[in-house]
């Protein structure tokens, strides 16, 4: 004996099966009762999974135009205590223009810290080193006390979203004083 017959199991004995003629009720081949019966049953199946299909894929497109429509439901009721606040600093604005600027400055750190919870973290590159991959630079001068490519002034602040940039800071950069001598090979060192 060799490895694969000790290995498999033994034979059982299997029954035999008459041939179809021989069975009684059943059909002997396609184009008999019991095949348009299988192919009925098939037709239905598919034209139930179909129905189904179609189905889902409306209540898919619903659900999409839904959460396109009301997306952003939970940003606007956060969004909302903000413009009552806004509205009562307008109505306050002709007794003083001081209590005006307190609630107005009030409503914007409530709004940044609201903005926050929603992922949204604002950045300042005033003073730091110019990044073009977080600022956009709008203005280059000439400045004779900061290293070149350091950030002067920021016209508009920049917004990250859950650490990716969803808007840059628009800057103005510190660029060489004209005549300080850096750039041109007139110190010896290239010829």
């Amino acid at each position: 004996m060799n490895e694969r017959e000790k290995e498999s199991p033994p034979v059982e004995a299997v029954e035999e099966v008459a041939p179809a003629e021989d069975r009684a009720g059943e059909p002997a081949g396609p184009g008999e009762a019991g095949w348009t019966d299988d192919a009925a049953q098939l037709k239905n199946q598919l034209a139930y999974l179909a129905a189904e299909f179609d189905n889902y894929r409306k209540r898919v497109a619903r659900d999409r135009e839904a959460q396109a429509a009301f997306g952003n439901e939970q940003l606007l009721r956060a969004i909302l205590p903000f413009l009552d606040n806004l509205e009562r600093a307008m109505s306050q604005a002709e007794s003083s223009a001081e209590a005006l600027l307190s609630g107005v400055r009030m409503t914007y750190d409530q709004f940044l810290a609201e903005l926050r919870k929603f992922g949204l973290e604002q950045f300042s590159g005033e003073g730091g080193s110019f990044d073009p991959s977080l600022h956009e630079a709008i203005a280059s001068v000439p400045w004779g006390g900061k290293p070149e490519g350091t950030v002067l002034s920021e016209a508009r602040k920049g917004y990250l979203l859950h650490g990716r940039l969803l808007r840059p800071a628009q800057v103005t950069v510190a660029a060489a004083p004209p005549g300080d001598g850096t750039g041109d090979a007139s110190d010896g060192s290239a010829k």
